[in-house]
């Protein structure tokens, strides 16, 4: 992700992520704000998160930012009664509390700007817009409201009601989907050129299926860079038969992909000359140009607990097995057991394993057939697809890199200058 921008005294500008609650409170709005704070910290940005509810690093709790508050409740039931008094005494409130927080900052507002569940807290973020506060204001949309017709009945009509019918050219408008680009476009008449499409990123990590072994695995391999990524779990050694794998890498990047075979084992404890194979092995790599897209984890100094091989069989496209001989199979086991395609050499106990849900193929059949069969197969696997298709449009590492460190690089400078 692009490095933070600094001001005239050289420290980075801040970032105030606004929304409702944060987490614990379990939400997608939530999640997409706790992983947004997350990438602008490892960015080198100083980022606080606003919310009425929630607790976590930076986490500034403003009570009356949470819409189901006491005192949001009673401004809004108010307000059915015609009684403006409850929320204008709030909305001041709040002009008070968030002023300080967003004076000389990038400020991401969630869902704030296009929806009625705190009208006080919209009111107030209105008037600080009219401020000299020199912040950069983005309305980031999840939801228009709009869209539900039931939401729009309790909303007095008259001034609230225009505030959420109207864009404001102080805003920067960012939308998570197409669908929500349109539904601004129709509602508030928000020009389309103006509103940028950045959809939540995802991620395995997103989900807690990410440990610190795992994470610096798939970080110096540039896992999300590849395609397909193969994993071989076996241990360095012979009967493993990893040479194919090598050429297979070599095939597969004749074919026009750029391939990663990450083989996870350790040399095979028990024999010597297992040393001698990986150097084979390496030397092998080196002459056929795939030290980017061939590694060992053994010469990385990384030797993977179980957990990190459970989660790599989720973050790769498909389990290679070239072995000669096994006795038993489990990595074609473990990977079905996780919906994993898997391409094996056809030996005895691969085959009582997998019956015939396998891809196999012969112990010596060319490099070059192996692999175009498995471009073959995951062209034609809709899971797989669906994955490459996740990865590349809505992966956390392209939407933190490309689209949400972009926008805040930019609106950054222009705070700056």
């Amino acid at each position: 992700m692009q490095a933070a921008v600094a001001n005239q005294h050289g420290v980075a500008l801040r970032v105030v992520l606004l929304h409702y609650t944060a987490p614990p409170v379990v939400g997608g709005v939530e999640s997409v704000v706790a992983a947004q704070a997350r990438w602008l910290r490892e960015a080198g940005y100083p980022v606080t998160v606003l919310a009425g509810r929630g607790k976590g690093p930076q986490t500034h709790i403003v009570d009356q930012l949470y819409g189901r508050h006491p005192d949001v409740q009673h401004a809004h039931r108010a307000l059915t009664r015609g009684d403006l008094q409850p929320l204008l005494h709030l909305q001041n409130r709040l002009v008070r509390e968030l002023r300080p927080h967003l004076m000389g900052s990038v400020c991401l507002a969630h869902n704030v700007f296009t929806l009625a569940k705190n009208l006080p807290l919209l009111g107030a973020l209105h008037r600080l817009v009219e401020e000299e506060l020199d912040c950069r204001w983005v309305a980031w949309t999840h939801d228009v409201l709009w869209d539900s017709p039931t939401d729009v009945l309790p909303i007095p009509l008259g001034s609230l009601q225009e505030l959420l019918r109207h864009a404001r050219p102080e805003l920067t408008y960012v939308a998570t989907s197409e669908a929500v680009r349109a539904s601004l476009v129709r509602h508030l008449g928000v020009d389309g050129s103006r509103v940028r499409v950045i959809p939540p990123g995802v991620c395995l990590e997103s989900l807690g299926l990410v440990s610190p072994q795992t994470r610096r695995i798939l970080q110096e391999l540039a896992w999300e860079d590849h395609f397909p990524v193969l994993l071989v779990p076996v241990r360095v050694t012979r009967r493993k038969n990893l040479e194919l794998a090598v050429q297979v890498a070599a095939c597969l990047r004749a074919e026009g992909l750029d391939p990663l075979v990450a083989v996870t084992g350790p040399l095979g404890a028990h024999t010597a000359a297992n040393a001698r194979y990986l150097q084979e092995l390496q030397e092998l790599r080196r002459r056929l140009g795939l030290n980017e897209q061939v590694a060992f984890l053994v010469e990385r100094g990384i030797r993977c607990s179980a957990r990190t091989v459970g989660e790599l069989y989720l973050a790769c496209d498909a389990v290679l097995i070239p072995s000669v001989l096994e006795g038993f199979g489990l990595p074609v086991a473990e990977a079905g057991l996780l919906r994993v395609p898997v391409f094996c050499s056809r030996i005895p106990a691969a085959v009582e394993v997998a019956g015939q849900l396998a891809h196999f193929f012969s112990v010596d059949e060319p490099p070059e057939s192996v692999a175009r069969r498995i471009a073959r197969e995951l062209e034609l696997d809709r899971a797989a697809r669906l994955r490459r298709q996740v990865v590349e449009r809505l992966g956390c590492r392209h939407v933190a890199s490309k689209a949400l460190g972009t926008l805040v690089a930019e609106l950054a400078s222009a705070a700056g200058r």
